[in-house]
């Protein structure tokens, strides 16, 4: 049976969880991507939230390719790295990537993070 993911289930629990306030504040989906999804010993967790394009010009005007060297993103990406690594355990990488960026420079497996289907009535 193929993993989904090498995160252990406590810790894997609580970044879902976290990811869920992510998805609502941004409006969009956080993703789980990277070396934990493929094998056990990875350096970081890596977690993304890719905005449509004019939502990302928007809260990050003037941005380049470089995104680090932008003020409000740097301090965004490591604020919620730090807050997402209190809540799990994890180092967690994460960061804000426009659509049109990531669909072409990274084509890589993505995991849908924050969504729960409540089927109860």
């Amino acid at each position: 049976m193929k993993r989904v993911n090498f995160i252990g289930a406590p810790n894997f629990f609580n970044l879902n969880h976290a990811c869920q306030a992510l998805t609502e504040a941004f409006g969009y989906h956080v993703y789980l991507v990277g070396s934990s999804l493929k094998q056990k010993d990875y350096r970081d967790v890596d977690v993304r939230c890719i905005l449509c394009d004019d939502e990302y010009d928007r809260l990050f005007p003037k941005a380049t390719k470089r995104p680090d060297l932008h003020p409000l993103w740097s301090l965004m990406c490591t604020a919620i790295s730090e807050w997402l690594s209190s809540r799990t355990g994890l180092p967690i990488d994460f960061q804000i990537q426009k659509q049109s960026d990531a669909t072409v420079e990274y084509d890589g497996e993505r995991h849908a993070l924050g969504i729960f289907l409540y089927t109860g009535d």
